[in-house]
């Protein structure tokens, strides 16, 4: 049973006090959606993006600062968290 609760992330103390909390999404990976089919490929002319990871929504305005700041934040997830002293 240990591999399972390994696997699924169950902590192997009984009563282990803290939940861990639920990783964040980086939202790296978004995917363009526009109202018409014949605006498709046009950037200027995307109404929202979705999330491909988590399937949250952006607008435009949103989705655009989210490209905008992806190499920053995935720089930061890789470095991991802060050292707590």
């Amino acid at each position: 049973m240990s591999f399972l609760r390994r696997l699924f992330g169950r902590s192997e103390e009984p009563g282990g006090g803290e939940e861990a909390s639920p990783p964040v999404c980086p939202h790296v990976t978004l995917v363009p959606r526009w109202d018409s089919a014949d605006d498709i490929g046009k950037p200027e002319k995307v109404t929202s993006f979705t999330c491909e990871s988590c399937q949250a929504s952006f607008s435009r305005e949103e989705g655009e600062q989210l490209q905008a700041t992806e190499a920053e934040r995935v720089r930061a997830l890789e470095a991991g968290p802060p050292a707590q002293p």
